[in-house]
C-alpha cells in the first residue's frame, strides 16, 4: 500500500525535488496545505511538496501492524518510489512535526536504505527526537484520553465538539479532531480514526530515542534542521541543550520562532516559512 498524499508543484515548472510534509498524531497532510503553498512561491522553480497521511491517518487507512515509528518511516520509502514514477524528480527532503518529526528522522535514514541515496535536507519541527517519559506538556494525552471516553456516535459535528469541550479539551483543538469525523448513511456521525491504532503509534513514539539517528544523518551529510516554537514546552530542558550543543559543534542548524507554541506553523507560519525558506545551514558548514 501507498500512502495517501496531496502533491504540489509551482506552476510550469518540471518537479526535480520533492519536500515531503509529515503531519503530527491525529493529524493529516492537509493541515501543512497552506504553508506548504507559501513554501513552494518561496523556494521557487523546481520544488514539489507532498503532502502525506501518515499510516492509520487520514486516508491512510487499514495498513498492516505493528504501528510504530519505523513502520511510518518505512511507508516512506513506497511513497517516494511512487511519487518518482508518477511525478519524475527526486524525493529530496522531509519535514515534520511532532510525531512527524520522529518519522522524518526514522525516514531519512529508511529512504537512504530503501533508495540508494541520502536526503538533502531533514527538517524536525518541535519533535524531541529522545524518549518522553514525563513530557511538561500533556495535551495530547488529555486528548486521547477523551476520545477514548466519547460515545461511538454523535447526531451532529458540533455535539461532537461539545463533548470534548466538556472533557476539558479546548474548543479549537475540539474543532481541529472534527475534521477526522465521518457521517454513516443513517445520518450520525462517529470519529472515523483507530484510536487503539494511534495509541501504539504514540507509545512507540514516546519510547524512541532517535538522537543518535539523527547525529548519523548529519554526520553523513544531510543538513538537519532543528525548529522549536519559543512557547513550547514539547522538548525536556536536557533535549534542548543537546540540541544546542549539537548546534554549536556544527552538526546541526538550531532555530526558535519566539511567539510560536507547538503549533509552531499555526501560530507562526511567517516566522517559520523564513527559516525553512531555505535549506537548514549548520555553522561552518
Amino acid at each position: 500500500m501507498v500512502l495517501a498524499h496531496e502533491l504540489h508543484q509551482s506552476d510550469g515548472a518540471p518537479v526535480e525535488r520533492w519536500m515531503l510534509f509529515l503531519h503530527g498524531i491525529l493529524g493529516r497532510g492537509v493541515n501543512w496545505r497552506s504553508f506548504a503553498r507559501r513554501w513552494l512561491r518561496a523556494r521557487g522553480p523546481g520544488w514539489g511538496a507532498a503532502l502525506v497521511d501518515l499510516r492509520m491517518h487520514g486516508a491512510s487507512q487499514d495498513f498492516a501492524g505493528p504501528h510504530t515509528v519505523a513502520a511510518a518511516a518505512n511507508d516512506l520509502v513506497d511513497l517516494a518510489a511512487a511519487v518518482e514514477a508518477e511525478r519524475g524528480g527526486q524525493v529530496a527532503g522531509l519535514l515534520g512535526h511532532s510525531f512527524g518529526g520522529k518519522v522524518a528522522i526514522a525516514g531519512s535514514e529508511a529512504l537512504a536504505e530503501g533508495l540508494g541515496r541520502r536526503l538533502a535536507e531533514l527538517w524536525v519541527i518541535d519533535s524531541p527526537p529522545g524518549e518522553r517519559v514525563q513530557p511538561r506538556d500533556r495535551t495530547t494525552e488529555r486528548v486521547f484520553a477523551a476520545l477514548e471516553r466519547l460515545p461511538p456516535q454523535f447526531a451532529t459535528r458540533d455535539r461532537f465538539i461539545e463533548a470534548l469541550a466538556e472533557a476539558g479539551i479546548a474548543k479549537p483543538i475540539a474543532q481541529w479532531l472534527a475534521t477526522n469525523l465521518r457521517q454513516s448513511e443513517a445520518g450520525v456521525w462517529h470519529f472515523a480514526l483507530d484510536l487503539p491504532a494511534l495509541r501504539q503509534l504514540l507509545d512507540d513514539f514516546a519510547a524512541r530515542n532517535l538522537w543518535p539517528q539523527l547525529e548519523a544523518e548529519a554526520d553523513a551529510g544531510v543538513a538537519v534542521g532543528l525548529v522549536l516554537g519559543g512557547r513550547s514546552q514539547t522538548l525536556s530542558n536536557i533535549e534542548i541543550e543537546r540540541a544546542r550543543s549539537l548546534a554549536g559543534a556544527g552538526q546541526v542548524a538550531l532555530e526558535t520562532v519566539a511567539g510560536a507554541g507547538h503549533w509552531v506553523h499555526v501560530d507562526d507560519p511567517a516566522g517559520l516559512l523564513a527559516i525553512v525558506e531555505q535549506p537548514p545551514r549548520p555553522m561552518g558548514r
